[in-house]
């Protein structure tokens, strides 16, 4: 089925032409200043023995292709990534989750009150609809900074044949990949916490349910670190630290949550003595 406007990144490149023709003849002016730089810099370096004629025919071309075949080079990342996210978690499978937990909520009429396993299926659907709350801000931002990278891309592209300046296209490149995983980051989040829900509700006597109540508050959390973790991956950063610090949220939350309602239990009784008070009465003067 067609996605609505603005929400298919598909359909940037007709909904933003005559902004990339601006920019792309100012990438082509940029480009053939920076060629010129370029060349000059080479020959100052060639006069010290330390030229790289090579590696600057390389960027040329690298350069001119991409301005060439721009718009396929933008539409293969973006629908590559689609089909990988739909490939990893198919729309059958994830409309099959969503019934079942909804299912198991009409089944369980005390919501969780009574039972723990109720409990469960309550944080379950608790986490479901986190995940599709942000699956439409994930999918609107996505189509914004896909929008912004595909307007400005070419006047970075300009920049990336003069060796100085080329942070600038390697950035638009690392953003291009890590904005359009996005989905592909959400779709092996909600595989695995999908995997496990499934199974704690065809199979409750065979699962530890303090294990999927605790996997289910951070991938929660997961969920909304989802544009970090492509950053992640698209930095070569490892993602070792993001763990501990997702953990670590995680633990202060629950705790945080398990204080609080220990603080209001003990602080009941005490009022109820202070209400209930017999005893002392204030002392009278004659």
């Amino acid at each position: 089925m067609e996605e609505f406007l603005f929400t298919n990144a598909l359909q940037i490149p007709d909904l933003f032409l005559d902004p990339y023709e601006t920019a792309r003849r100012i990438g082509f002016l940029i480009m053939s200043i920076m060629l010129i730089a370029a060349i000059l810099h080479e020959n100052v370096r060639a006069m010290k023995g330390e030229s790289d004629y090579i590696g600057l025919f390389v960027r040329s071309v690298l350069v001119i292709a991409l301005f060439v075949f721009y718009e396929r080079f933008f539409a293969w990342v973006v629908y590559g990534m689609d089909l990988l996210s739909k490939a990893i978690l198919p729309e059958s499978e994830f409309r099959e989750v969503i019934h079942a937990v909804f299912r198991e909520i009409g089944q369980k009429k005390d919501f969780g009150v009574l039972k723990f396993f109720s409990v469960i299926t309550v944080l379950n659907f608790i986490t479901y609809a986190v995940a599709l709350a942000l699956l439409g801000v994930i999918t609107w931002l996505r189509f914004v900074f896909l929008s912004l990278l595909y307007v400005f891309g070419p006047v970075l592209a300009g920049f990336g044949i003069y060796r100085a300046s080329s942070q600038g296209l390697q950035f638009w490149l690392k953003s291009l990949i890590g904005v359009s995983s996005w989905t592909v980051v959400l779709s092996i989040l909600m595989k695995v916490i999908a995997t496990m829900n499934l199974t704690s509700i065809y199979y409750p006597r065979e699962t530890n349910s303090a294990a999927v109540f605790a996997a289910n508050i951070l991938f929660i959390l997961l969920f909304i670190s989802v544009p970090l973790i492509s950053h992640q991956i698209t930095s070569g950063s490892t993602l070792s630290g993001l763990g501990s610090a997702v953990i670590g949220i995680g633990t202060a939350f629950v705790t945080r949550t398990v204080i609080a309602a220990g603080m209001k239990g003990t602080r009941e009784p005490r009022s109820h003595q202070s209400q209930g008070g017999g005893g002392m009465s204030p002392p009278s003067y004659k």
